[in-house]
């Protein structure tokens, strides 16, 4: 059936195989199973209300509110809510079942819960069993990362973002796995050394500018390239000859950078040849940049997903529709920020949760409907506890309830968000202006980091052309971004890489370099245009009228092999 968005008054479609995965989701009390109805929003707005609760990489320094200590969070000190350190938040010093209260059937679902969501105290960030990485966050068994987001069991990573399977010494990348090392500005990656400026590399090495190349060593600005190497513009050389020309390129200077940055996207605009959609290993989907997936539609950036509609940035999921970063889960529905769960509906950052509605930040728990910070609960209500009996009684009352106000089946609001909207993720989708959200509810936030101590700032063009004339002092510099004039700061294991790499020192603010790599990446949406060798139709991610040479599967498998 057809339905109009209540958001963007687009029109979309609900189909049956949607109606029949809400059937399958709606609980069931006392004998009555209390259906899901179909969405008010459409897929673009549902996925827009989740992201605004993603905040990953702006990060403040604050006290903590019980302990009083100066720490690092993902909440400004401005922030309404109340915020714990991670030691005491996971600790038993204090207990979220203190917050409880009753549910009022006077007034509305979703005004009740953020008044338990302002109280219950919140985690600084989510960082855990990590050494010497205090400014990651939704990270991991990590040691000494800095700035970077979604890292998992990795080292040396800085101002990156979904790095994980033990990577090392990697800066300014994007989406690295099974043990990248030594990888700057590069973006989808598997197990590849020394790979710079670089694009869907896997098991390369020493290769810069290099888009979809596989099994490659020592290659320079190439592209759709197998088992090669000593390349250069996909030209074959000797290895004397390869070591020669490349001896004229280096080392960089920040001038030669540019111009060869500017002549890769060139490549990938006009000569590389793209693959309409990038699915590994992967059966009956539509989407993109999928890996060992089945029955999938709709999905972009997941790992081992099956059955699942709308899902993003998923990893193992099963029979599940409109998550964004859930991993080792099954039959999820408008879910954000969920490892190991089991039958969850619009919840938020739930790890170890089964049989959970409308929960935030519960933790290895059971049977909880719109809950806040709980850990080791079950059969709580708002944070108040009940009997098993109490329970099955009481949530059909409060979903009959949220029928008749309209939020029953849908996710938290916009204006719920617990950070600004300029905050979180969906700013980088969904871009708005202060003046838009305003007029929408939508939280936003104008605080900023007070400026470091320096003892010189200078402007990015001012620094020196070459790594070799950059004293070691400038560790205690700000550069002013080339871009956005924002000043930033060095850290010395930075200068180290940079040293080692022969590369010019970035004049670009780590915040603009992370908003280039995304203006570089493939949209997650789908459009229809022709295959450019068989014209055939096909669906990709690039849009028609976009100057990238797209083919289709076929086609493009025999052109690069």
């Amino acid at each position: 059936m057809q339905t109009t968005c209540v958001h963007c008054q687009t029109i979309f479609e609900v189909t049956t195989q949607d109606l029949a995965f809400y059937e399958k989701l709606s609980p069931i009390f006392g004998g009555k199973k209390y259906d899901i109805p179909p969405p008010t929003h459409c897929p673009e707005c549902r996925q827009q209300r989740r992201l605004s609760w993603r905040n990953e990489r702006n990060m403040y320094r604050r006290t903590c509110d019980l302990s009083g200590r100066e720490i690092v969070s993902m909440y400004p000190p401005n922030s309404p809510f109340t915020i714990y350190e991670q030691d005491i938040w996971w600790s038993d010093r204090w207990n979220a079942l203190e917050y409880g209260r009753d549910f009022d059937c006077s007034r509305p679902f979703f005004e009740q819960f953020r008044e338990l969501q302002l109280a219950v105290p919140r985690v600084a960030l989510v960082n855990k069993q990590s050494e010497n990485s205090h400014y990651t966050n939704h990270s991991g068994k990590n040691k000494n990362c800095y700035l970077s987001a979604v890292t998992f069991g990795s080292e040396d990573i800085y101002y990156s973002d979904w790095v994980i399977d033990h990577c090392r010494d990697c800066i300014d990348c994007s989406y690295l796995m099974e043990g990248c090392e030594l990888c700057y500005e590069t973006y989808y990656a598997w197990g590849s050394y020394q790979a710079f400026f670089c694009d869907f590399i896997r098991r390369s090495h020493n290769v810069w500018f290099c888009y979809d190349c596989m099994n490659c060593s020592d290659c320079f600005l190439c592209w759709n390239l197998r088992n090669k190497s000593h390349c250069i513009e996909n030209q074959q050389y000797t290895k004397e000859e390869y070591q020669r020309k490349m001896s004229e390129f280096f080392p960089l200077s920040s001038s030669a950078l540019a111009n060869f940055r500017k002549e890769y996207i060139r490549l990938k605009e006009h000569v590389v040849i793209h693959p309409a959609l990038y699915q590994v290993q992967s059966e009956n989907c539509s989407g993109d940049l999928l890996f060992s997936s089945k029955d999938c539609q709709e999905c972009f950036d997941s790992i081992n997903m099956q059955d699942c509609r709308h899902c993003f940035d998923g990893i193992d999921v099963k029979d599940s529709m409109d998550i964004y970063h859930v991993g080792w889960a099954e039959l999820m529905y408008e879910c954000h920020a969920i490892s190991n769960g089991y039958r969850c509906l619009a919840c938020h950052f739930t790890y170890d949760n089964r049989n959970v509605s409308y929960c935030d930040c519960t933790q290895n728990s059971h049977d909880l409907f719109a809950c806040a910070g709980l850990n080791q609960a079950a059969y709580c209500i708002l944070n108040k506890q009940y009997s098993k009996e109490e329970y099955e009684a009481l949530v059909p009352r409060i979903i009959e309830h949220m029928r008749n106000d309209g939020s029953w089946g849908e996710f938290f609001p916009l204006s719920f968000s617990p950070f600004g909207y300029n905050q979180s993720r969906a700013q980088e989708y969904y871009p708005l202006t202060e003046e838009k959200a305003e007029q929408q509810n939508i939280p936003w936030s104008d605080y900023e980091n007070a400026p470091s101590d320096v003892e010189r700032t200078i402007p990015a063009a001012q620094l020196p052309e070459h790594i070799a004339d950059i004293p070691d002092d400038v560790l205690r510099w700000a550069i002013l971004c080339e871009v956005s004039g924002k000043p930033f700061r060095l850290v010395k294991h930075e200068l180290d890489f940079y040293r080692n790499a022969g590369l010019p020192l970035p004049r670009r603010h780590p915040d603009q370099r992370y908003l280039d790599r995304m203006a570089q990446r493939r949209p997650r949406r789908l459009w229809k245009r022709q295959c450019q060798k068989c014209r055939k139709e096909i669906q990709t991610a690039f849009a028609p009228g976009r100057p990238e040479i797209v083919y289709c599967e076929n086609c493009y498998l025999q052109t690069v092999y």
